[in-house]
């Protein structure tokens, strides 16, 4: 991470459908864990979108939950939500934002996928996390700052090595936008 985000604010969009938080588990935790080990110290808001609160693990206070059923929709509420969060964002240079989205295929053809690439290109943040699974050439992946595996966010491991997410672009056939 660049020190220049470090105290800067994050914002987390969680697709509690793609990503169902474990039972057990409290997503301002899984979040908080992976963000702090990569020196991460300023403010978190998190929104999760789904169908319904999880019964067996409610939301914790200060997460905001929109209900959504249908993925379309979900993710339609999720692209508005970044874009509103990046376009209150003036002046990227002075006032640090990382975006971080928490959900999956995010078809290339869409505005969401060239948002997340070309928000990554201006000066924010973007953080991305993936199925465990992740076929590039079947639903590209948008060039983004960094991205962890599902499982590794899980276990607050560390996100890809860029090599990594590189071959995973390069599979995609992604334009890489520095």
């Amino acid at each position: 991470m660049s020190r220049k985000f470090r105290d800067g604010e994050v914002r987390d969009f969680w697709d509690l459908k793609d990503f169902p938080v474990p039972k057990g588990r409290k997503i301002r935790d899984i979040i908080d864990s992976v963000l702090m080990r990569r020196g991460y110290i300023g403010e978190v808001s998190i929104t999760a979108y789904g169908e319904k609160d999880p019964e067996d693990n409610p939301l914790e206070n200060g997460i905001t939950f929109v209900h959504r059923r249908d993925k379309y929709w979900r993710l339609n509420k999720i692209l508005v939500d970044f874009a509103l969060a990046a376009a209150d964002n003036h002046e990227p240079h002075l006032v640090q934002l990382t975006l971080m989205v928490v959900a999956e295929n995010i078809k290339k053809d869409t505005e969401f996928f060239h948002l997340l690439r070309n928000v990554n290109s201006i000066r924010f943040n973007v953080l991305l996390v993936v199925p465990d699974v992740c076929h590039p050439e079947e639903v590209p992946l948008p060039f983004v700052s960094l991205a962890w595996r599902w499982t590794d966010l899980l276990q607050g491991g560390d996100p890809m090595p860029e090599t990594e997410l590189l071959a995973l672009l390069d599979r995609g056939k992604q334009e890489f936008i520095w």
